[in-house]
């Protein structure tokens, strides 16, 4: 642990399931018993931070007592309500919960998370053929692009035709033509969007009851589209939408933001500006690295859980 000045270090967690339970790479889940022993190791060897305390921290507010952690967990996830229920509540941890409001506004899962399961669900190169073939005609040839080619090296956890694969579906693609094709897929599983939200995602109560327990309750898009694929108006609307429905879950206006996919290359142009005119005092990527005192807050570092290890040796 750190000697000099505390630090501040988000740690960040999507699935929270058994591996096992999925016979292909694609959901990249934490097994339970992983997440609680991750858990109570951060919080024996560091403070763990409230979303009030980290707010205050990055802008100059108070002070952290020592290197300390906020967890931090995207996109509504209903494991993310049972790792609530069976670690941080009885160990008293207050955590920050980056909310995508389209299941909870239309009923319409997510795409990245359809995307997801039919990943872990599917043998890669055949999802990837299946993929390909149901793209409209317009769209036959794209992974061959170059740009998708040289995009798909961010995905440094995917072997490389489904790194690309993935670049292709979340950047270069429009995210209508990707949402009508796995929705197509699932469907033909005999899957609905209702059935998908029910066993995927939190629901509107839930979130409430977070928030009144003292949890910090977030923005994360409406559609988790990266920012950088949308147009200004498009933006506009992506953000005003998710603090609608947050506003009507939770009566409360978020105050942070985490960027969706959080990497540069989904970043809006002007991620001060954006924060600045939506009134969002925190904007977090998946940038590694801990956080020091005055770092920007619109564009403050994040790890995810697997990079946790050579973070804190």
């Amino acid at each position: 642990m750190s000697t000099n000045a505390p630090r501040l270090l988000l740690v960040n967690y999507h699935y929270i399931r058994d591996p096992g339970a999925y016979a292909y790479p694609g959901i990249h889940p934490i097994d339970p018993a992983a997440f609680r022993k991750g858990v109570e190791m951060m919080a024996g060897r560091f403070h763990m931070a409230t979303p009030d305390e980290a707010e205050a921290f990055v802008h100059g507010e108070a002070e952290l007592p020592r290197d300390s952690v906020l967890l931090t967990f995207d996109d509504g996830l209903a494991d993310h309500q049972i790792a609530v229920d069976e670690v941080l509540d009885p160990m008293g941890i207050k955590s920050a919960f980056f909310i995508a409001s389209q299941p909870f506004t239309e009923g319409r899962g997510l795409m990245v998370h359809k995307a997801h399961y039919l990943r872990a669900t599917t043998p890669p190169m055949e999802f990837r053929d299946a993929f390909i073939a149901a793209l409209p005609e317009q769209w036959q040839g794209t992974l061959d692009d170059e740009v998708v080619v040289k995009g798909g090296a961010i995905y440094v956890y995917d072997e490389t035709p489904i790194a690309q694969l993935k670049y292709l579906m979340n950047f270069h693609l429009p995210h209508d033509v990707v949402d009508e094709v796995t929705t197509a897929m699932l469907r033909d599983r005999g899957e609905s969007d209702e059935r998908f939200c029910k066993h995927t995602y939190m629901t509107s109560a839930q979130i409430a009851n977070l928030y009144k327990s003292g949890h910090g309750i977030a923005a994360h898009g409406h559609t988790h589209t990266p920012f950088s694929a949308l147009t200004p108006d498009d933006l506009n609307d992506e953000i005003a939408r998710n603090i609608d429905c947050l506003v009507e879950i939770t009566g409360a206006r978020p105050k942070w933001l985490s960027y969706p996919t959080g990497r540069e290359s989904a970043m809006p142009a002007d991620s001060a500006d954006l924060c600045k005119r939506f009134g969002f005092r925190i904007g977090v990527t998946l940038k590694v690295g801990w956080i020091s005192a005055h770092d920007p807050a619109h564009h403050l570092c994040r790890i995810n859980i697997n990079e946790l290890p050579e973070m804190v040796d």
